[in-house]
């Protein structure tokens, strides 16, 4: 199947629109940070080639899978990305994740909290999904806190990550 066209989501302060082609470089860039890297579970260091070919053949055919740039509305300028993704229409679910501030112009500045309402939003009242779910290195404070303070709950712990969890 293909990717159906999603409008972009938006707040006061944020925009979320599905990512393109032409925003592989920048996203490789945050990605392949050091300080960005590090918390995902493939943390190597990726090439372009790898990054376009994952997107390409990977993440652009399925029509379950939905990968958000995070712009600031103010000033349109991007400063991260977040996803929805293995999504489950017959369960009524989907995973929750890629969430990174890329940009140190958008760091600590409430972007990647109000990002992660928009998905929330966009998972239940758009997508009509029940539960949302994510899966997060155990260590990762930060994530967790900003998790928990957007209504997921702990599941459960399995090999160093946290299973966590919201429902509509």
């Amino acid at each position: 199947m293909t990717k159906p066209v999603v409008q972009p989501v938006e707040s006061g302060t944020v925009r979320l629109r599905l990512l393109e082609e032409a925003d592989l470089e920048m996203t490789l860039g945050w990605r392949n940070q050091d300080e960005v890297r590090k918390w995902f579970y493939t943390s190597n260091v990726l090439t372009l080639e790898q990054h376009r070919n994952w997107v390409l053949n990977s993440y652009l055919p399925r029509d379950n899978d939905f990968i958000f740039v995070i712009e600031s509305k103010m000033d349109g300028v991007p400063v991260g990305q977040i996803s929805l993704y293995d999504i489950d229409f017959g369960k009524r679910r989907g995973e929750y994740g890629r969430l990174m501030i890329g940009n140190p112009l958008g760091s600590r500045k409430g972007f990647a909290r109000e990002a992660t309402r928009l998905i929330l939003q966009f998972a239940f009242e758009t997508l009509g999904l029940d539960e949302v779910y994510l899966s997060v290195i155990a260590n990762n404070e930060r994530a967790i806190a900003l998790y928990k303070a957007c209504g997921f709950s702990v599941d459960g712990e399995e090999d160093g990550s946290l299973k966590m969890s919201i429902r509509k």
